[in-house]
């Protein structure tokens, strides 16, 4: 499992004070639900007051709200019996297929879909392999908005975020 970059977790423990104000009316996000214990205790978050983690909680549901996630489409009953180029079984994962010859990621990668979405590596990983021809993709969701892409047949995955629906 990939980790949230620690830029962001830098950035979110910066912005804590400026947040306090507006965390008692935030609701939806809560880090103490979310994450395990030994996620929680792995990032320091342990250290933190009760009123620095309902700013934290507050920051991430802003965060959450601004970068809007990926939303799967479902086949109607109707549709159900016809093929789709790309699939999205219930949860936060979808299947499709890229566009054209796949030879790796690096330097802001963008990804076609047959479904008609792009998305873009927002990681600076870097992976060159022998092309492939029209790949099947999964697009699965990690933490907090974040989007994780992997190429069948290849044994690593890339920090992603969806340019276009």
């Amino acid at each position: 499992m990939k980790i949230l970059p620690q830029a962001l977790i830098v950035t979110g423990a910066a912005l804590l004070p400026l947040l306090h104000a507006r965390a008692d009316d935030v609701q939806g996000f809560d880090v103490l639900k979310n994450m395990s214990v030994t996620d929680f205790r792995a990032t320091g978050l342990d250290h933190l007051t009760d009123a620095q983690i309902k700013a934290l909680d507050a920051w991430f549901a802003d965060y959450e709200r601004s970068h809007a996630p990926c939303a799967p489409t479902t086949a109607t009953p109707a549709m159900a019996a016809q093929p789709t180029p790309a699939s999205a079984p219930a949860g936060d994962v979808l299947v499709a297929h890229l566009v054209g010859n796949f030879t790796g990621w690096g330097n802001n990668t963008v990804f076609k879909l047959d479904n008609g979405q792009v998305w873009e590596q927002v990681d600076d990983s870097m992976l060159s392999i022998g092309a492939i021809k029209n790949p099947k993709v999964t697009i699965k969701k990690g933490l907090i908005s974040a989007y994780y892409l992997s190429v069948e047949g290849v044994d690593d995955s890339v920090l992603v975020r969806r340019v276009k629906p």
